[in-house]
């Protein structure tokens, strides 16, 4: 069953340029895993300095393989001191697709 994830990120206000460098490298790992972006969106209203990814993983199960993905990589360290320092609060929900979502989409 495809599962869609949200993760919300509250950044904190400075240069996120590493942060961004960072979020490429972690895409492509955790999509090795299955995961598939769909949507990937910087706010520019409301709180400034959030992103909002909404993710489709092909099973619940993929969620921890994409996580025990990134803890195996080689550059791990750097990524999580990298997300650490950008990230101020995470929030992440899983879901299944609603029922009024019009077939096809």
């Amino acid at each position: 069953m495809t599962i869609y994830m949200q993760s919300t990120l509250e950044l904190r206000a400075a240069d996120l340029t590493r942060f961004r460098t960072t979020m490429i490298e972690l895409v492509a790992i955790v999509e090795a895993q299955g995961w598939h972006l769909v949507a990937a969106i910087e706010q520019i209203t409301g709180r400034l300095h959030t992103a909002i990814d909404v993710w489709r993983l092909p099973d619940v199960d993929a969620y921890q393989r994409g996580l025990a993905a990134l803890r195996g990589h080689d550059r791990f360290a750097d990524m999580a001191a990298a997300l650490g320092a950008a990230i101020e609060r995470e929030t992440v929900v899983l879901g299944t697709r609603a029922s009024w979502v019009p077939e096809g989409r």
